[in-house]
């Protein structure tokens, strides 16, 4: 059967000598792997499309009991070239990417997902300001995704009413939410949380708009708090969830303020 379909590259891997193993997720078919023959010669159409975060139309040949699926074309949508231009900017989109592979299983389709990481790298990737923002955004609409939507507006023990920041006294992972003073006074694995950093989780669970969240800008003591609490819940929720690779990588590159280009980063 012939498959076309959008798709986002996830990641992409060598295999012979001129051929690559592509991950794509895809608006019909979720996440699936293909095998581009000859992808790597100079002369091969497929190649240049078949970059992480890059935005496609696929049309691969699919067979239920093919591990891999036969890749025949594959074509850039649209260029996010703004993405591969700051160093920051490729560190939100490399962690969205990595994450929505991290997440995900074969073959679930997904759609709002796929329209979520697609209306991510685009604000990053045209972002003028604070473009890591971007990615707290994503974060908090995949754990909504997910079905662990964060309680940041109520109390997650007792589910009193937590509007003002200020009223909000630490962080409950395993229940997914923030709790009140009374609730911190008990413990129960309570984690501190400063009244900034919660009003900034509030604001990010209200806005719809991703292009919102570039305006904001955040302290680096609140960045870090808030960077902490959404990966940690989605570490406490999503089973095998580790660190991911793509931060190591451009953690170190934004302290050295080198700035690499796209070629120059293998995930």
């Amino acid at each position: 059967m012939i498959v076309t379909t959008e798709a986002v590259v996830l990641r992409t891997l060598k295999y012979g000598e001129t051929s690559l193993i592509a991950t794509l997720f895809t608006r019909v078919a979720g996440k699936i792997g293909v095998i581009a023959k000859g992808a790597r010669d100079r002369k091969s159409r497929l190649g240049p499309s078949l970059q992480p975060m890059n935005h496609v139309t696929a049309v691969y040949y699919y067979k239920q009991t093919r591990e891999l699926q036969l890749l025949s074309q594959c074509d850039l949508v649209r260029s996010l070239k703004g993405l591969t231009d700051d160093v920051e900017r490729m560190a939100v989109g490399m962690a969205a990417v990595e994450l929505v592979d991290a997440v995900t299983p074969a073959e679930e389709e997904n759609a709002p997902l796929l329209d979520l990481l697609l209306s991510t790298l685009a604000t990053a990737a045209r972002a003028t300001r604070n473009p890591g923002n971007t990615l707290y955004y994503f974060e908090t609409r995949l754990l909504e995704n997910l079905g662990f939507s964060p309680g940041f507006h109520r109390c997650s023990h007792c589910g009193a009413s937590l509007e003002d920041a200020a009223s909000i006294h630490g962080l409950h992972v395993s229940q997914h939410g923030v709790v009140c003073a009374k609730c911190a006074r008990r413990g129960m694995g309570i984690e501190p949380l400063s009244a900034p950093a919660a009003k900034i989780l509030q604001r990010l669970q209200e806005i719809r708009d991703p292009e919102a969240v570039t305006r904001m800008t955040l302290s680096p003591q609140v960045k870090g708090e808030v960077a902490g609490v959404l990966r940690r819940l989605l570490v406490g929720h999503v089973e095998g969830l580790r660190t991911l690779r793509s931060e190591a990588v451009f953690s170190s590159l934004l302290q050295s303020g080198s700035g690499p280009l796209a070629g120059d980063i293998q995930l």
